[in-house]
């Protein structure tokens, strides 16, 4: 009904207060998808999540302008161009806090008005 899902692990649009804990993406074959996609998605909280790259792929995980998430322990399975893709000049208060983030090339690309001011990494 709704066509093919645009993330092939989670796709949250017009989410207020969303929790996701110790979830792991992975496919069985390759998918230039991102596992999780957030558009207009406020007060997020994701711990222990462990998603699998795509070098080929734009991002592993992609917020539409999203407010106030915070990732703790992340971990990148597979080696990827970019962990966070960033859309839109509203996002804002986004904290990755711990983790690894090491295979992935860049840790964020900015797109369409998106700033890097928006994310804090703490290692």
């Amino acid at each position: 009904m709704m066509g093919p899902m645009p993330a092939y692990g989670l796709y949250a649009r017009s989410v207020h207060g969303i929790t996701l804990q110790n979830i792991r993406f992975q496919v069985s074959t390759p998918d230039l998808r991102p596992p999780l996609i957030f558009d207009h998605v406020e007060h997020a909280a994701i711990n222990g999540i462990s998603v699998q790259g795509n070098p080929q792929a734009e991002s592993v995980v992609r917020f539409i302008d999203s407010r106030q998430t915070l990732f703790t322990a992340v971990r990148v399975l597979g080696q990827a161009a970019v962990f966070l893709q960033l859309e839109e000049a509203d996002n804002e208060g986004i904290t990755i806090d711990g983790g690894d983030l090491s295979k992935a090339a860049s840790a964020i690309v900015c797109k369409n008005g998106a700033t890097e001011n928006s994310v804090k990494i703490r290692a």
